[in-house]
């Protein structure tokens, strides 16, 4: 407890420089994101809640200032592009969701005690880049206009398969990937014996069998598309032979979060610190920061 009380008091020596701008209640603004902002405030309160995590806890002020700026960045993006303001309904069953499921309550314990019933902190620093994460995911994922092209060649499978055509045929016309596998529902103990590094099998197996071929016949095709963030799945049973299901599938990719950030328009930022500015600006391979149109840094900003 003694190391966080001195990360804590260390935290507040921190001269602004003439570049810093202030909110009109005071706040001191590190950067700027579209309507958006990182302040001097987030950043500490970010670093005294890591602190809570104990020695190795990653405590930096830069680390700090990525994690707010990248939180900014996807809550402006969901203004802009999803029409969605995180809620103060969806601030708290969050908030309900992780004190029901911590496996830390200590840690956690720490964390609100360092916020002391500062409510609107203790959600924006700690809970609004889970949720903006979360929830640009999920636009991503199912906006039928960000997933067009994919939706559309799901739309084009399901109208193929009520002409029977064949997978391979609706793969070649249309540049589906087209594959075959084999699952079973549990480990083939047998065959484990004779080479235990042959088999590949997983609980993924099983789940899969049970929640997508178990229910067809042998040459039944699930019309119902297997869907996550990464693709779109077609199933066809072709065997079933005891535990062990063998099946077609066709594959749409769909644009992924990433591709999505790095392909909308930017949004105009502005980093005031220079320590910060020189740091962050020439980082390459975030794909968070993709949709970050950086200013370039002038102390009269």
């Amino acid at each position: 407890m003694k190391g966080k009380l001195l990360f804590l008091a260390a935290a507040m020596i921190w001269s602004c420089p003439a570049s810093c701008q202030s909110t009109p209640d005071g706040k001191v603004v590190i950067a700027q994101v579209g309507g958006g902002a990182v302040l001097q405030q987030d950043i500490m309160d970010w670093q005294a809640a890591q602190a809570c995590y104990g020695e190795g806890a990653i405590t930096s002020r830069k680390a700090g200032f990525m994690r707010m700026f990248e939180a900014t960045i996807l809550e402006e993006t969901l203004r802009r592009e999803a029409a969605r303001e995180i809620s103060a309904d969806d601030y708290k069953k969050e908030v309900d969701r992780i004190d029901s499921e911590t496996r830390a309550p200590d840690i956690l314990a720490c964390i609100k005690k360092y916020f002391a019933g500062d409510t609107n902190r203790y959600q924006r620093v700690f809970i609004r880049p889970i949720l903006a994460q979360s929830f640009i995911r999920e636009f991503v994922k199912h906006d039928p206009k960000v997933q067009a092209k994919a939706y559309s060649l799901r739309d084009a499978i399901l109208r193929e398969m009520g002409k029977e055509a064949v997978f391979k045929s609706i793969a070649d016309a249309g540049k589906i990937e087209y594959s075959t596998a084999e699952y079973s529902i549990e480990a083939d103990t047998a065959a484990q014996k004779v080479s235990p590094y042959s088999m590949g099998w997983s609980p993924f197996e099983a789940e899969f069998i049970e929640k997508n071929l178990k229910d067809l016949t042998v040459g039944q095709v699930n019309r119902k598309p297997i869907e996550d963030e990464a693709d779109i799945k077609f199933v066809k049973l072709t065997g079933v032979n005891g535990k062990k299901y063998s099946f077609e599938s066709l594959t749409i990719k769909k644009i992924t979060t990433d591709e999505y950030l790095s392909r909308i328009a930017k949004l105009a930022c502005r980093i005031n610190d220079r320590e910060l500015y020189d740091w962050a600006a020439p980082i390459k391979g975030n794909p968070i920061l993709a949709p970050a149109n950086i200013a370039p840094y002038s102390a009269a900003q």
